[in-house]
């Protein structure tokens, strides 16, 4: 069992010397690749005496190298058998290849690990919007002509003196009835001023109005389809004498409430799987004991969505659906994250997280549990008659971004959760 209040100087000492470096070494020699490694470097001396400690930094197709133990029993198995897009360190959109974690900067220079679910593009063109226009007046459409968001030159350029114009999908696309779409698209004005522009999901019938700016925005649209729609009109203006020179790029509709990262699409429509992580084992491994354990994670963009499904960050007894667990999830209808716990069987909500980017403390020791959220202690005692917790598994039913996370092999103090979620 790990004794925290004993050794703590040597500790510190150890780990300034040599414990990023032993693990980008480990990483390098097995074949990974590490990125931001002073993210893990700067860990606070509390995290590096974790018995499981992920930082994202280190990866490879299939794993997703935690820090902490430095042996590889706490590597994450990683899969997403397709390609998928993230937010680069320099704020470009760059791609990862099938079942390669993928480090987010979108929320700083410390990458956060993408779970998003499973989500369909459903533009067959994504770079063109589609293969036809509807235009009055004048209008000129070039393709490749600027560098777009992921570095490329392969930013549309639509140019309009004046008149009614319409980017549109040439019956293309089908959409079902009665159900929920996300229309995103990037813009940019290609002069130095605003210009407003109208985005279109129906038949012209549903829009909304936006302003381009001179630099890359990734403009969004929901809506629930009224009925079965073969065509749709992607954007651009419905009143005469509309001047127009703006750039396009990364068309996407995708079924649900919220856009998700880009899909690239060219001839067809293209689908980006769900990821997920696993680690078996936790327990036998003694990344927690007999005397219970500390679950912590640490989330950023933690705001409200309307799940795609009901999966979770999860750690219980055996695998997902576990008699004994407990649960990160949303539950139902529109929710910030919510923890719950499951003991034989039943499920009970404990918590529903309030704040945007939260740090989550759950602590147990075989009969009761606290949790522990942004420095406070929200749940105090609830029954948890169960130390034997074997499998740690992520797959979410909405977009989660993990700054880090870690396991302790005892019930931490509650001074030191406090600490570790502030």
């Amino acid at each position: 069992m790990m004794r925290l209040g004993i050794g703590v100087g040597v500790g510190r000492q150890r780990f300034a010397g040599g414990f990023a470096d032993s693990y980008s070494a480990r990483v390098l020699a097995d074949g990974g690749a590490i990125e931001s490694l002073s993210c893990v470097a700067n860990a606070s001396t509390l995290l590096q005496q974790a018995s499981l400690l992920f930082i994202p930094s280190g990866y490879k197709a299939g794993v997703a190298y935690s820090a902490l133990p430095n042996n590889g029993n706490g590597d994450l198995t990683w899969t997403r058998n397709s390609t998928a897009n993230r937010t680069l360190a320099n704020g470009n959109i760059g791609s990862v290849g099938a079942n390669v974690p993928r480090l987010s900067y979108m929320y700083g220079s410390c990458p956060s690990a993408l779970l998003e679910p499973q989500r369909t593009n459903s533009i067959p063109n994504s770079l063109g919007g589609g293969t036809g226009y509807d235009t009055v007046g004048t209008v000129t459409v070039t393709n490749n002509f600027a560098t777009a968001p992921d570095g490329t030159t392969t930013a549309t350029r639509v140019n309009a003196s004046a008149g009614v114009w319409r980017y549109r999908n040439n019956n293309t696309t089908s959409l079902l009835a009665n159900t929920t779409y996300t229309f995103s698209v990037w813009v940019k004005s290609n002069t130095s001023g605003n210009q407003t522009f109208r985005m279109y999901l129906y038949n012209a019938t549903f829009s909304n109005d936006f302003v381009a700016t001179p630099t890359w925005q990734r403009f969004t649209f929901t809506l629930i389809s009224p009925a079965s729609v073969t065509q749709i009109h992607g954007l651009g203006s419905d009143t005469l004498n509309s001047a127009a020179d703006i750039l396009t790029w990364g068309w996407q509709i995708e079924s649900g409430s919220y856009s998700t990262t880009y899909i690239p699409t060219t001839t067809a429509t293209a689908t980006r799987l769900a990821d997920t992580f696993t680690r078996n084992n936790i327990y036998t491994n003694g990344l927690i004991s007999s005397s219970g354990g500390t679950w912590y994670v640490e989330l950023k963009n933690n705001v409200p969505y309307l799940r795609d499904n009901g999966n979770a960050l999860f750690i219980g007894d055996t695998t997902f659906g576990s008699t004994n667990a407990f649960n990160i999830s949303v539950v139902s209808g529109t929710q910030r994250l919510v923890i719950y716990k499951r003991v034989s069987g039943a499920f009970t909500s404990l918590r529903t997280t309030a704040s945007d980017n939260v740090k989550i403390a759950i602590k147990w020791n075989g009969t009761t549990a606290d949790v522990f959220e942004n420095g406070v202690k929200v749940v105090s005692a609830t029954a948890f008659p169960t130390t034997l917790m074997e499998f740690l598994y992520g797959q979410q039913g909405v977009p989660v971004f993990i700054q880090a996370m870690a396991l302790y092999n005892t019930p931490l103090s509650d001074s030191e959760c406090i600490a570790l979620t502030t």
